[in-house]
């Protein structure tokens, strides 16, 4: 299988396991990703995703076979309904209400940076390399390269890279905003990526996946909306049993954070 799924509770690993092709994406591990997110989304007992790639790097981006595969049928599919395959898991990734993790290494560029960008939280070794290189080929990031980038480190940056089509370095992705935190080492970024994981898996699934739904929308709409659907979401939250008898435990989550907080 192109994707291997791990489960140990709270947390579930998706392998990009193609690592003799650098993990690049043909039209079997496109599909393998979708499958592997559909179970996990159904899973009760999964409340985190690690996205990973097996091998010395994350991902090359899209395979030439995909890509004429994409061509090849053109003339008789209309081009809407190929574009969403293609956009397929990174769809699942955001709308799905656990947050997902990708832990990054190696080479994130084309398809595979879109498909990070598409992730809650990005993890990555120093040695990582990103980047959109679609310009060079006459054509562009569609799979929510502009879309994605653009709002998280403004046109400006997003100009930069899109544009020139040359990569950026780890340090320079930190920089920009793109990465929430990078390690020495890959074995480094998958702990903090596992730190990250654990911290909140602690917190409700159902608080958690309002929470990452309602600041999705957040960027998507006016504030007079996105004010309406934090009291909308609030009203859902306050509404579930044993709400009340969560409190102690939250109390003694706030002292210690205020007592040992992120640096």
């Amino acid at each position: 299988m192109p994707v291997r799924v791990e489960l140990a509770a709270p947390v579930a690993t998706l392998w990009l396991d193609r690592p003799d092709q650098r993990n690049a994406f043909d039209r079997e591990l496109l599909d393998g990703l979708v499958a592997a997110l559909d179970q996990v989304r159904d899973a009760p007992e999964v409340r985190v995703v690690l996205l990973r790639g097996a091998g010395p790097v994350f991902s090359s981006g899209i395979d030439h076979t995909l890509l004429a595969d994409l061509f090849g049928r053109m003339p008789q599919v209309p081009w809407k309904h190929l574009h969403h395959d293609v956009q397929a898991p990174l769809r699942r990734l955001e709308v799905m209400t656990k947050p997902v993790i990708a832990v990054l290494h190696g080479l994130c560029i084309g398809l595979a940076f879109e498909l990070a960008l598409a992730c809650d939280f990005r993890v990555s070794s120093a040695d990582c390399v990103f980047g959109l290189p679609e310009i060079a080929f006459g054509i562009l990031p569609d799979v929510g390269g502009t879309t994605r980038l653009v709002r998280l480190v403004g046109a400006a940056r997003a100009k930069e890279l899109i544009l020139t089509g040359c990569s950026w370095s780890a340090a320079r992705a930190e920089r920009f905003g793109v990465l929430h935190r990078v390690a020495a080492d890959e074995a480094g970024a998958l702990a903090a990526a596992e730190e990250l994981a654990v911290a909140i898996a602690t917190h409700a699934p159902a608080a958690v996946g309002a929470a990452k739904s309602l600041i999705d929308r957040s960027a998507e709409v006016d504030d007079r909306t996105s004010l309406q659907l934090e009291g909308a979401f609030q009203w859902a939250l306050v509404q579930q049993p044993g709400l009340v008898e969560r409190f102690p435990q939250a109390l003694a989550f706030i002292r210690r954070t205020l007592a040992e907080p992120l640096e």
